[in-house]
């Protein structure tokens, strides 16, 4: 019996090591929404989330050609595309190689401010308020877009907890008298608590990885994960407004995965 444990945890510690992170699961979800069909029926949203790059390699390129099949109408991202401190350039990289038909857009996490020096390269050109030229990716620091599609209105509004005016922006956001359906972007899901159950939203998010590994929710509560405990990963309905949480596609603090593999979100409207 001693031995048949020895090498169970051997083969899960190898599995979450080595092959969890790189299998890549596409995770389709079919929405059924009255008010946001009448804007976005039959478009596909790819959603992204927690890449964490150090490198651009093998990795990077199936999912770019992963997504470029699936060739949808919008990509949403929402945060993490570098590691903690680390090179910007790979995540700038993959961002400028990003195509939907009608546009690229993203919030920023807290690991894409970590280089104090370099991160406004996100946004904007070095030494410049000019947008980025590397990558056509419009990213939305509590800011929103309104974006046409045929007749109809829909709007984009990004989150960024790392930049000013979250408060305010989150009141002019607010829904009450809505007139065309408002997508929320926050690299953190613990955003959604600030709309009210009256607003009508669909937030999309990510920050919590699953986990990276399945737990029970007492243990995530221990160790003082509230975000896990409440937001861990999927489709929240809170009222009227709605919010799904990817486990993201890379890993922090160590490169580990058990049964919570890496994802990419396709909604088909």
């Amino acid at each position: 019996m001693k031995y048949i444990i020895i090498s169970l945890f051997i083969c899960l510690s190898v599995y979450g090591r080595f092959i969890e992170p790189n299998s890549i699961r596409i995770r389709d979800i079919k929405i059924n929404d009255n008010f946001i069909d009448k804007v976005l029926k039959n478009k596909i949203i790819v959603h992204l989330s927690d890449l964490h790059i150090s490198s651009f390699g093998k990795r990077e390129i199936q999912i770019l050609n992963t997504i470029d099949q699936i060739n949808p109408d919008l990509i949403f991202l929402t945060g993490d595309y570098m590691i903690w401190k680390g090179d910007i350039q790979p995540a700038l990289e993959f961002l400028s190689r990003l195509k939907a038909k009608m546009g690229v857009f993203a919030v920023m996490g807290d690991y894409d401010y970590s280089d104090s020096k370099n991160s406004c390269l996100f946004c904007h050109e070095k030494g410049s308020g000019n947008p980025a030229k590397q990558h056509k990716v419009q990213m939305l620091r509590n800011s929103s877009q309104k974006l046409t599609i045929g007749k109809q209105v829909v709007k984009i509004a990004g989150i960024d907890e790392g930049y000013y005016g979250l408060t305010e922006f989150i009141e002019m956001e607010a829904t009450n008298g809505l007139v065309e359906p408002l997508l929320v972007l926050s690299h953190s899901p613990m955003a959604f608590d600030k709309f009210s159950s009256n607003d009508k939203i669909f937030m999309f998010s990510g920050d919590t990885h699953g986990g990276q590994v399945m737990l029970p929710t007492w243990l995530f509560k221990l160790f003082g994960y509230e975000k896990n405990v409440r937001y861990n990963y999927g489709l929240f309905q809170n009222g009227n407004k709605t919010m799904y949480v990817t486990r993201g596609i890379g890993t922090s603090h160590f490169r580990f995965r058990l049964f919570c593999p890496p994802e990419i979100v396709v909604f088909r409207f």
